[in-house]
């Protein structure tokens, strides 16, 4: 009778501690409190995210990961399946993104909002999705990538160019380049010493424009000379056609007049070489003069 009331204690207390260890470990574990359920939907990588992964809202504990799996319609989407607590505010703008945990190599998720604050209404039977982005590791991770796509094409462009005869023609280039720079130098310092002469060629040709002031001077001086000198030429013309060109055409037509005498009186000699003695024969009379005679 002893042994089987101890054995019945026994197992009450048994129960009792059991009973005792699963509250505690479903109050630890947040059974108590009422979650909703929701979808994170990619097309993204989800390494070192697990079932039981935690959940966080910027930051804050907010829920846990409850299973993982491939969509059945669409093998790119993996649907990641959580229970987030009542208490977080999950709206139309809500989205999640992975979140390393230190060095383990786990991640967990961390939802974020944007300014569309609209509720994402949500039930077990439907459950509401939420997009996932990309977090900034895999930003990073894909943007290297990138980089290295476009380093090594670069590589083999650069490889392409600078074959041998590439590589001769460049190193002509160089050679060319360096002798210019040579032949730059030189031209530099002619040019130092030529801007070192500039004050005296500047002070020479002070003197040569003070010279062609002075010289420019003596010939205006010389134009009004020449000037006065027409104007006395000029003069002197307009008295010689005033004064001693009328003179010379009285003479020439008395030396005209005188001319044609001598001729008439060559003209008479000629024919009556007698007139040189006697005189010149008298003219018969005109009509109306005394012993005018008719002609019969």
């Amino acid at each position: 009778m002893n042994s089987r009331s101890h054995a019945l204690r026994t197992g009450i207390f048994i129960a009792v501690f059991t009973a005792a260890i699963l509250a505690a470990t479903l109050w630890i574990s947040g059974a108590h409190q009422r979650r909703l359920p929701y979808v994170v939907v990619t097309r993204g990588n989800v390494f070192g995210l697990r079932a039981e992964s935690t959940v966080f809202y910027r930051g804050i504990e907010a829920g846990i990961v409850k299973h993982i799996a491939v969509d059945a319609h669409d093998p790119r989407e993996i649907l990641i399946s959580i229970a987030v607590d009542r208490s977080i505010p999950i709206t139309r703008g809500t989205y999640a993104q992975l979140k390393l945990q230190g060095v383990t190599g786990m991640s967990a998720l961390e939802l974020n909002t944007t300014a569309d604050m609209r509720p994402l209404m949500t039930s077990a039977a439907h459950p509401a999705h939420i997009p996932m982005r990309p977090s900034f590791l895999t930003r990073l991770t894909r943007a290297g990538t990138r980089v290295a796509r476009q380093l090594t094409a670069l590589s083999t462009d650069l490889g392409k160019t600078l074959n041998a005869t590439n590589r001769h023609h460049l190193a002509a280039i160089l050679a060319h380049a360096a002798q210019a720079s040579r032949q730059w130098t030189a031209l530099s310092v002619r040019l130092n010493h030529a801007a070192a002469r500039l004050p005296a060629m500047e002070a020479a040709a002070d003197t040569a424009l003070a010279r062609m002031a002075g010289v420019e001077n003596q010939v205006r001086a010389l134009g009004r000379h020449l000037q006065n000198l027409s104007e006395t030429a000029q003069g002197a013309g307009d008295m010689l056609l005033i004064r001693t060109l009328p003179k010379v055409d009285r003479a020439l037509d008395r030396l005209t007049s005188a001319a044609a005498d001598v001729e008439r009186l060559s003209r008479s000699l000629r024919h009556h070489p007698r007139e040189l003695l006697l005189g010149a024969r008298p003219l018969a009379p005109g009509p109306g003069e005394k012993g005018y005679k008719e002609a019969p």
